[in-house]
């Protein structure tokens, strides 16, 4: 059983992931989050396990919060079809989350976290690709020809 460590080595581990958190670019948060969401549901399957209900419950609300921010964050006029169908798919994972949740069932939860995994693993390939077509070209040294 894990327990909670309090003090410097703790302390800079917040630290370090708030900053984390503070310097990444929109797609790496976006990644983060798919990330969250499959370490909460790993949690929540090893609670069903266990049968322990109220990690069952915390854990999956904690993925569905990751859901409906990701849902919230999207941008609809610039995303068009994409933004769309992505909103249907949290919408299907937040209903599964509820059913796994209301029935406790792993079924539910087991159903969708292919789906999760299969769509964070797209995500990390669509991100590297647009870094790999961004080549950041330096600056020209300015000459001062008046003299």
């Amino acid at each position: 059983m894990g327990y909670p460590t309090y003090g410097p080595s703790s302390q800079n581990a917040a630290n370090y992931q708030k900053i984390k958190i503070e310097t990444a670019t929109p797609e790496a948060l976006i990644l983060m989050l798919y990330d969250g969401a499959l370490r909460f549901m790993a949690q929540a399957e090893a609670a069903f396990e266990e049968n322990n209900i109220e990690k069952i419950n915390n854990f999956l609300l904690r993925v569905q919060a990751i859901f409906t921010e990701l849902q919230c964050s999207l941008d609809r006029e610039k995303g068009g079809d994409i933004a769309t169908n992505l909103e249907r798919l949290y919408i299907f994972f937040n209903s599964r989350l509820v059913e796994a949740n209301m029935k406790k069932d792993v079924k539910y939860l087991l159903e969708i976290k292919p789906m999760v995994q299969n769509l964070r693993d797209t995500w990390e390939v669509a991100m590297q690709k647009h870094q790999s077509t961004q080549t950041t070209v330096p600056p020209r040294p300015r000459l001062n020809l008046s003299a």
